[in-house]
């Protein structure tokens, strides 16, 4: 979604935009020559690098804008960008340049070990899929760009959307110099919530990474209706952990966008209970940009939108009574409408289409700054 938003953003500007794409889909579709290759072409695609090439002979291009070469384009259209000069800006949408599982956790708990150094203790806790053997050209693949600064020396702009993960990725051996924070935006809704609004309301998928059987340990009857969209595979069993606090808890499965839209624009907050280092809390400026406030673990990107009891409330991750605490304060009608009016501004300021396309712009003009591109 973010990608599409981006790419209309652009062309509605003016901007001509071309795509390149590769769908992990195709792979159900290769032949068992092809499928066999796989392992290597995540770390050195040697047929995405020379479509690369020819389409950047056909066409001049400004600038590439790489959101995501995980796992059939790989690393090797850095090559043929170089190799035509043409500037390459890259938005890190997970952590995968330096963890195997891209959402830096193992066994639903914060892990950095491979942050610095070998990637190997990924190969050892089977990160990716629970796979040694689906894992291993990960490793491989981190380890190898790694040692030869294929990322550092082929991207000039990096875009992430956190301070934390910024953090994160210098640490790991990304030029601080050579990373952009900026946040992604949300559409303008058509309305804005207008009163308290009537439910806690969960929004994403359902497993153990998000966090919902925390949200469910700190809830009590007494704190009104918790409606929780979205499905996974913890359903089952978040639904029999919730059986004793009978109608108050609501699983409505997953939903399509505007239904989702229309359930937010009448909640009295939206609460995001995710484990994960999450690279960015969408859910939560969209809740901002309908006048919604949000209840957030206090770590990674969410201290850095919610702003503990002005647009909402953080807890401690992963603590019950923590969150049961913030769920109480922002359950008050007051709060929330105050809240809500903080949150809203919050969007306008920082979230808005205009505002992304004007850092989207000065990013491209740096990167061509530093790497001009040949003309033909």
């Amino acid at each position: 979604m973010v990608v599409e938003q981006e790419r209309k953003l652009l062309e509605d500007a003016g901007h001509e935009v071309a795509e390149y794409i590769r769908r992990s889909d195709d792979i159900s579709g290769m032949s068992v020559g092809r499928k066999a290759e796989l392992p290597m072409r995540v770390t050195w695609s040697l047929q995405d690098q020379a479509a690369m090439k020819i389409e950047l002979r056909r066409q001049h291009f400004d600038v590439i804008h790489l959101h995501n070469s995980f796992p059939l384009i790989s690393p090797s259209i850095l090559a043929a960008a170089r190799q035509s000069h043409v500037p390459v800006v890259a938005t890190l949408h997970n952590y995968r340049l330096v963890c195997a599982a891209g959402t830096l956790l193992r066994d639903g708990r914060p892990c950095f070990e491979c942050l610095h150094g070998s990637p190997l203790p990924a190969l050892t806790h089977s990160c990716y899929r629970d796979s040694r053997l689906a894992t291993a050209p990960l490793a491989f693949s981190i380890g190898t760009h790694r040692a030869m600064g294929t990322w550092q020396r082929g991207v000039d702009r990096f875009i992430v959307m956190s301070k934390f993960a910024q953090g994160i990725m210098t640490e790991a051996g990304l030029p601080a110099e050579q990373i952009t924070i900026k946040p992604h935006f949300i559409p303008s809704p058509a309305q804005v919530r207008e009163g308290p609004g009537s439910y806690g309301l969960y929004l994403g998928r359902l497993s153990v990474e998000k966090g919902v059987s925390t949200l469910i340990e700190s809830w009590d009857p007494s704190l009104g209706t918790l409606m929780i969209a979205g499905d996974g595979p913890l359903r089952r069993e978040l639904e029999e952990q919730a059986a004793g606090h009978g109608n108050s808890v609501r699983f409505l499965g997953s939903l399509d966008r505007s239904a989702a839209l229309e359930l937010l624009l009448n909640a009295r907050y939206l609460v995001n209970s995710s484990r994960a280092f999450e690279t960015f809390g969408l859910s939560v400026v969209e809740a901002f940009a309908h006048g919604v406030p949000a209840v957030v673990p206090n770590q990674g990107v969410f201290p850095e939108l919610v702003r503990d009891g002005e647009n909402g409330f953080t807890f401690q991750p992963g603590d019950p009574l923590s969150l049961r605490r913030a769920l109480q304060e922002i359950s008050n009608p007051a709060v929330s409408v105050l809240a809500g009016s903080v949150a809203r501004q919050d969007y306008l300021s920082h979230f808005t289409p205009a505002n992304n396309l004007r850092a989207l712009e000065r990013i491209y003009a740096e990167a061509i700054a530093c790497n001009p591109p040949s003309r033909p």
